[in-house]
């Protein structure tokens, strides 16, 4: 162990430089309570020190109560300097300073009264062990949470230092004064509490005041985020505000100018309705801007066909173009059919931004999209969008601002304009994970371009699949179906072969494709909301269409041995039973090409609820669709039952749709027998029969499959 010379005056330069860190700590935080007074911690704490270091060439009375009194104050306020930092308002403060009186008052009285070494350092001890135990109190329940970094570094030279206080008071047998300084207990204590207990503290400060700061900065940041929604909050309100005396002014000003016939009044009001259309302009897009500040919604991602998508949208562009009398063109480079998954309202605004600000600076020559395939990965292709035009160009040290609010070329000041459109296209790409880049050239033009990753969409995937020799596939399918159900499955039960499909929702508009499109095979729904199916061939009879070879298949849930055989004679090839079986239906569609006999058989278990309905929907569904759809259903087939009754007699067409919409989604979700009632129900009313109470018969069988299902689903829950 060092002798007591050297580790003496090793603590005192250790406390000196506490003391400078401690300053320094307060002046980087001078408005954190406690800093300053932690300030004269290490002060007294060297003039404790200092004072014991000549007790060891003199032993007198009055600088061992000095240094003594001067080491329990220095506790006294590095417990204070805690407090105030912790703001810590309990009676633990005040039980520590009446107990550091007493041991003073303790320490004089075996100093003066009753002179006793070994008391004198039990009492020392013991009120060092005191304030440790307070302050590790005091970090484990209120510093914990909020400075955990600090509070590891004050927990664990505490911990060392109450321990070795202790182990002292316990152990150390009784010593005379000559070897105090040489005993191993009382250099070991100097040199943790002088040497290491100051570094630790000094750390320990500074640490939970960075802490400190960094969570004030992050309150900053929170309330500079409210501000940001404040704002956006108060610019669309105000936008909205402005709108309503606009429009007035703008409907006022065309009033009076289509009554006068005085030539200086309508150049008047044409100024007024110019400058209001540029009033109306500027709040359209600084509401714009400040929905950006204030949305932060998901992307809403859909699966489209990216070239028939790009063509729409520039079918609404070209007419500002040929006002200009500019060419106008779309260049993409990408696979045909290419389907991908976006957010297209998004970059939707995105490229009328773009061709709209490429149109508006360039007067001649050229506007052209250009999209280009940069990346083939798998499920995901990576592409870069470019709108090209031949305008004026855009200076070099203007290019960087652009993208900021309210910020113009000169070409732009000329044009006029709000100076945001740019900043709002960019503030809509950092949304996409994309950003906007501009290469420009004086007299010859500029590329606005950005480049984003999107995943492909259900028909790109069908392309990659691998063909079974099997079953046919790609097949140009029309699918006629009016029930939004039986379409989502027929189409993805379909697409997994990779056919193509066109779909049609009634007759009317499935007569209309057949004239203008040549199809592989035709899956009809046999009734429709404008038709049935027999009227719709027996129309296309009379008409000249594209499909007269082509084969027909019959989609329906009515298959009476009267109706399979109305099928056969109009030329129906094959009849696809409802519900829908993907097995059924790929092999419909095998066999419509070829000279196969029709498989008409349709298996159904003759059950209140078929279990394995459920399988067959989440093929093409989620989880929680199918548990919608089957709530929906379920919670509307008693009310729908009600309708009926009411409109069987007054309204027998209106019950007759409504009751063959809930056959079929009855029969498709395994409600076998009640589908099929209802069926029969259609069937009577169809042929003019009569129903007698029929509907109530089939409330009842409603009833006993609805506690079918209800005891299904306790045991899947179960």
């Amino acid at each position: 162990m060092l002798d007591s010379s050297t580790l003496f005056f090793a603590s005192i330069a250790v406390i000196i430089v506490m003391t400078l860190l401690n300053f320094l700590t307060w002046r980087t935080n001078k408005n954190t309570p406690g800093t300053l007074l932690y300030i004269f911690y290490p002060v007294l704490l060297l003039g404790a020190v200092i004072g014991f270091t000549l007790i060891g060439k003199t032993h007198n009375l009055i600088v061992i109560s000095i240094a003594s009194s001067m080491m329990f104050g220095a506790s006294v306020v590095h417990s204070l300097a805690i407090c105030q930092f912790l703001d810590y308002k309990g009676p633990g403060f005040k039980l520590l300073c009446a107990f550091t009186a007493f041991s003073a008052v303790m320490l004089g009285y075996y100093s003066f009264f009753d002179p006793s070494l070994r008391e004198r350092i039990y009492v020392s001890d013991v009120q060092h062990i005191a304030e440790a135990a307070f302050l590790l109190f005091l970090f484990i329940k209120y510093a914990r949470k909020p400075y955990p970094n600090g509070t590891i570094v004050y927990i664990l030279i505490l911990t060392l230092v109450a321990l070795s206080f202790i182990s002292r008071s316990l152990f150390m047998a009784n010593i005379e004064q000559p070897q105090l300084l040489q005993s191993p207990w009382f250099s070991s204590l100097l040199f943790l509490n002088g040497v290491i207990a100051p570094m630790f503290y000094a750390a320990g400060m500074a640490l939970m005041c960075n802490e400190r700061r960094e969570k004030n900065l992050n309150k900053l940041a929170d309330k500079a985020q409210k501000d940001l929604e404040i704002r956006g909050l108060f610019l669309s309100t105000i936008s909205h505000e402005i709108r309503t005396p606009l429009n007035g002014i703008l409907g006022s000003a065309q009033l009076v100018m289509n009554q006068s016939t005085d030539t200086r009044n309508k150049a008047y009001c044409e100024a007024i309705i110019n400058s209001a259309e540029s009033l109306n302009l500027l709040v359209d897009k600084v509401l714009d801007y400040a929905s950006l500040d204030q949305s932060d919604e998901a992307l809403y991602e859909e699966d489209i066909e990216f070239k028939t998508w790009l063509n729409n949208l520039c079918l609404l562009l070209s007419p500002l173009a040929e006002q200009k009398q500019l060419k106008f063109e779309l260049v993409c480079n990408i696979p045909e059919q290419a389907c991908y998954y976006c957010d297209q309202q998004k970059l939707r605004q995105i490229i009328i931004n773009l061709v709209g600000n490429a149109i508006k600076f360039t007067d001649h020559g050229i506007v052209k999209i250009q999209v280009d395939l940069i990346s083939d990965k798998h499920l995901e292709h990576t592409i870069k969008i470019s709108v090209k035009d031949s305008g004026p160009g855009i200076e070099k040290d203007e290019i960087a601002y652009l993208t900021e609010p309210y910020v113009q070329s000169s070409a732009g000041k000329e044009k006029g304009g709000t100076g945001l459109g740019l900043a709002i296209t960019s503030r809509l790409l950092e949304k996409l994970g994309s950003r906007l880049e501009i290469t420009s050239q004086l007299g010859t033009g500029s590329v606005f371009s950005f480049t984003t990753t999107f995943t492909l969409g259900e028909l790109s995937l069908v392309e990659q699949r691998h063909q079974n020799k099997d079953y046919l596939t790609g097949l140009e399918v029309l699918l006629v179906e009016d029930l939004d159900l039986n379409q989502k499955i027929a189409i993805e039960f379909m697409a997994e072969d990779e056919h193509k499909i066109k779909l049609a929702k009634d007759g009317k508009s499935a007569i209309e494709l057949m004239q203008i499109h040549h199809f592989d095979v035709i899956l009809l729904d046999m009734n429709l909301p404008d038709f049935t199916g027999q009227e719709v061939l027996k129309r296309l009879q009379r008409l000249e269409h594209k499909n007269q070879r082509t084969p027909v298949l019959a989609f329906t849930a009515s298959l009476s041995p009267d109706e399979v055989k109305e099928y056969l004679a109009l030329g129906i090839k094959d009849i696809v039973g409802k519900p829908i079986k993907q097995q059924k239906l790929r092999q419909a569609l095998s066999d419509s090409q070829s000279n196969q006999t029709a498989n008409i058989a349709v298996e159904l278990v003759d059950t209140l609820y078929d279990e394995t309905a459920a399988e067959t929907l989440t093929s093409s569904f989620s989880e929680d669709e199918v548990s919608s759809i089957y709530n929906e259903f379920v919670l509307s087939a008693r009310t729908k039952l009600t309708r009926c009754q009411e409109l069987i007699d007054q309204q027998p067409e209106q019950c007759i749709k409504l009751l063959h919409r809930q056959a079929s989604t009855a029969l498709q979700l395994g409600f076998n027998r009640y589908g099929i009632e209802l069926k029969k129900i259609e069937r009577r009313l169809l042929d003019n029969k009569p129903h007698n109470n029929l509907l109530d018969e089939a409330l009842e069988l409603w009833q006993r499959s609805l506690e079918q299902y209800l005891k299904y689903v306790r045991g899947q829950l179960s």
